[in-house]
């Protein structure tokens, strides 16, 4: 039996994305350096900013068991598309800052990876995490 909690609900057409509550409404378009108009956002842009706040949130559930605060935290999310056989396959890169975990920040983040569900979706192989 299912526990959902919530489940979001975008639409994309051509050249967008919506939300069904209106919470998100994006121009979407490939980057002018894979040939694209560049007009608005791009996938690889959404995925990072999913990453990297999913994991900013996983962050602060970890570090609320340590006395720590999320305060000066930062995640930099890099996501970096290549050519696959066939089509195409991305890697991970996310850098993050945690300056007030109250201990020892990597076992927080090491927490913090354990409990993000979108870390979790993301082949171990493609996904690089350091602690700056």
């Amino acid at each position: 039996m299912s526990n959902d909690l919530y489940t979001a609900v975008v639409t994309s057409t051509p050249g967008a994305a919506r939300s069904d509550d209106g919470a998100l409404a994006v121009d979407v378009s490939e980057p002018t350096a894979l040939d694209g108009a560049g007009q608005g956002t791009n996938p690889e842009q959404l995925m990072a900013a999913a990453l990297g706040s999913c994991l900013l949130e996983s962050l602060r559930i970890a570090v609320s068991t340590t006395g720590g605060s999320v305060d000066g935290a930062q995640v930099e999310t890099r996501v970096t598309l290549a050519k696959g056989d066939p089509g195409y396959t991305a890697r991970y890169a996310l850098r993050v800052t945690l300056p007030d975990a109250g201990t020892d920040a990597s076992a927080v983040l090491e927490q913090a990876l354990a409990l993000c569900p979108f870390t979790k979706t993301v082949d171990d192989a493609a996904l690089d995490v350091q602690l700056a």
